[in-house]
């Protein structure tokens, strides 16, 4: 008993929905593989763009920081050889130094203070000579409040 193909379908389909083979080609798989291959070349160059970029980026940042640091050498070194040199230290001694060649009189100039104003002297007030010695506390209360204490000035 030989099943027509409508039959067969129909049976197949009774079974539940299946998902039909597709086959590829040689063509086709020859053409995915290369897609693949070529998104990851695309991938894989973009990276090495990135990191080149970087690379360069450093390499100019290095460049400038080493002609800075050979400009400072040459302005040290400059120094180096000025400070070293015998007409700073023959200006050294002159001025700081405070030395002198054979037959030249060092001078050193000695400034007059000035006289400070003298200080306007205040007559000290003349207290009224009594009998009774002050007591501690009206000593205090004078020393406080720059008057006698209230009561006092009625005697």
């Amino acid at each position: 008993m030989a099943d027509s193909p409508d039959v067969q379908d129909a049976t197949r389909a009774d079974r539940g929905f299946r998902f039909r083979r597709m086959r590829l080609t040689n063509w086709q798989i020859i053409l995915i593989a290369l897609v693949i291959f070529g998104g990851r070349l695309v991938f894989d160059f973009s990276e090495r763009i990135i990191d080149g970029q970087q690379k360069v980026d450093e390499q100019r940042r290095l460049e400038a920081e080493i002609e800075a640091l050979l400009e400072e050498q040459r302005r040290l070194e400059a120094e180096k050889a000025y400070y070293s040199s015998p007409a700073y230290v023959e200006a050294w001694a002159h001025s700081e130094g405070k030395m002198v060649r054979d037959g030249e009189v060092l001078v050193v100039p000695l400034y007059e203070r000035p006289t400070p104003e003298p200080l306007v002297a205040i007559a000290p007030q003349q207290q009224p000579q009594s009998d009774q010695p002050f007591s501690s506390w009206r000593v205090w209360w004078s020393l406080f409040f720059d008057d006698p204490p209230p009561f006092a000035k009625a005697r």
